[in-house]
């Protein structure tokens, strides 16, 4: 087995990349470009460490280097990593999906390879000042993996909605609870009557990366309920995210003057694609009441049309995702101590 351990700052992309991303199924926020991008514009070191045998990629695993010198406002630093620290074993983009990919099935979802192959080639990489790891988008199926000096606690549930027991946006609507669809009906009748107002799915290379992260920091700032909060939608990185093949966009927009008042982002695959983005101008700056509601139809009809079978609505708001018909998937998070 030969691990490489990448920068994306600074290595070029492997020649075997493709191939990787394409076998393990990894979205667009996992193309190199989008990762280099996102590495130059993040607040720490995001290694990409890679296991091969026989040439042949076997996994991946994305993370962030955490050390006393990560700060709030500052990048990471381009040279001196920090002598101790830890590693934040996360998904490189949409916060829904594990930061790791494993071939082969192992019944706790590669928990186990990932303390197993991982941690000692990181250690090998970053010397005994690896002191602990954390681990998001951990399964059901592998609490139990995780073994030695740790932590586990459940956090915020996955909402991911099958399609395909649905031939249209009305027949999933008409599957819901009576109160749900009522106020369904008449959200998606006010729009369908609205001439002022514009939707529509384009692919993300035609969408303007400078509206959109305009908008997004609308939504970000909304949301500061977390330890460290997240840095803002930087215009490099959704200009890159958005060229990538697979990324799709949602508009809704003024017929009179043009102007975008809320977007979202999708990031396409064959059997799991994933709402990702989502921001809309606030009432006072002319947002529209329940666009949040008529987005997550319009994500029905877009996978409905395309044939995907289910479709990932994220985390937060779980109970509201629920009553859309999303089933909630139990997610933990683990702290390991590396002594």
């Amino acid at each position: 087995m030969v691990i490489e351990v990448l920068d994306p700052r600074r290595d070029p992309e492997p020649a075997y990349w493709k191939a990787l991303r394409d076998k393990a199924g990894l979205r667009a926020d996992w193309s190199w470009e989008v990762l280099t991008t996102q590495a130059w514009a993040a607040r720490t070191e995001q290694p990409v460490t890679v296991l091969l045998e026989d040439g042949e990629p076997r996994g991946v695993v994305s993370s962030a280097w955490v050390t006393g010198l990560t700060r709030r406002h500052r990048f990471a630093r381009t040279a001196g990593r920090g002598r101790l620290g830890g590693l934040d074993v996360r998904s490189p983009g949409a916060g829904a999906m594990p930061g790791w990919w494993f071939d082969g099935e192992d019944g706790d979802g590669g928990v186990g390879r990932l303390l197993d192959t991982f941690v000692p080639a990181m250690r090998a990489e970053l010397g005994f000042g690896l002191r602990a790891l954390l681990v998001r988008q951990v399964g059901e199926s592998g609490v139990d993996s995780v073994r030695g000096l740790k932590m586990v606690r459940r956090t915020e549930d996955v909402a991911v909605l099958e399609v395909s027991p649905f031939s249209s946006r009305d027949d999933w609507m008409h599957s819901l609870a009576r109160k749900r669809k009522q106020n369904l009906r008449k959200i998606f009748r006010t729009f369908e009557a609205d001439p002022s107002l514009a939707v529509r799915v384009r692919p993300g290379a035609e969408a303007d990366p400078v509206e959109i992260a305009e908008l997004l920091r609308y939504n970000e700032t909304k949301h500061h309920d977390v330890p460290i909060v997240p840095l803002p939608a930087f215009v490099g990185y959704v200009g890159a995210l958005l060229r990538q093949p697979d990324v799709h966009v949602i508009e809704y927009r003024e017929t009179a003057t043009g102007r975008a008042v809320a977007i979202a982002t999708l990031l396409d695959h064959p059997a799991l694609p994933i709402a990702r983005h989502w921001a809309a101008l606030p009432p006072e700056l002319g947002g529209r009441p329940n666009l949040y509601f008529h987005f997550y139809g319009e994500v029905v009809r877009w996978a409905i049309g395309t044939g995907r079978p289910r479709v990932v609505f994220g985390k937060k708001m779980s109970e509201m995702k629920a009553s859309l018909g999303a089933h909630l998937v139990p997610q933990y998070a683990a702290a390991v101590a590396l002594l």
